[in-house]
């Protein structure tokens, strides 16, 4: 299996956000923000992603007609914006965060925009891939030791078609390989790279 390169134009900067995205973005923004201001120790990796970037990434991808089906994966979805973004658009949308206490937060943002996306606590990483636990290791912000999370949300990693990660810098590959170990061929991992903007791969057979 090959990671291929997908070019998101820059022009996608130039696509207007629909009212319901761009209201989701302003509340999950204030959210965000208050949530930092009240706690006295923020998650050191906690930064937020461009919204707005990845709204116009999605609808691109759904314009271009590059997704094989409707089930969308947020990998440390931290308040679960990007699920939520892709709930809207109308996909099958799950979030899988380590950390509770912002699973609370995404469940409680997910009930405040009446929005079906589901948001589980547990490490991204399936069971039984002794490699990746191992490249795991050296990742300062990923948790390679839980119990499957896949199990409790009644679907397997290659289950989805488009996955969204914002990884924190140094830490790509791990979230590419990953992706290689368990999605299914054909599927897409978009992840927000900072000042680089959106970087777009799809899993391939092909050589």
């Amino acid at each position: 299996m090959t990671l291929q390169s997908i070019n998101i134009p820059d022009e996608i900067r130039e696509l207007s956000l629909a009212t319901d995205a761009a209201d989701l973005i302003d509340r999950a923004t204030k959210r965000i923000e208050a949530f930092m201001l009240e706690r006295d120790s923020v998650t050191e990796n906690f930064v937020r992603c461009d919204f707005q970037l990845l709204d116009q990434s999605l609808s691109w991808i759904q314009q271009n007609h590059l997704l094989t089906g409707n089930r969308f994966c947020e990998l440390g979805s931290g308040f679960g914006v990007a699920a939520l973004l892709a709930s809207l658009r109308g996909m099958e949308s799950v979030g899988i965060e380590i950390e509770s206490y912002l699973v609370e937060q995404a469940s409680d943002l997910a009930d405040a925009v009446d929005l079906p996306a589901e948001f589980y606590c547990g490490s991204f990483i399936p069971r039984g891939i002794s490699d990746i636990v191992d490249l795991g290791s050296d990742v300062e912000h990923v948790e390679t030791h839980e119990d499957d999370v896949y199990e409790e949300i009644g679907l397997d990693m290659d289950d989805f078609d488009l996955f969204f990660a914002f990884p924190w810098p140094g830490e790509e590959h791990f979230f590419e390989a990953v992706f290689q170990a368990g999605a299914a061929d054909n599927s897409l991992l978009i992840t927000y790279r900072g000042r680089d903007g959106m970087h777009l791969i799809r899993k391939s057979s092909h050589q």
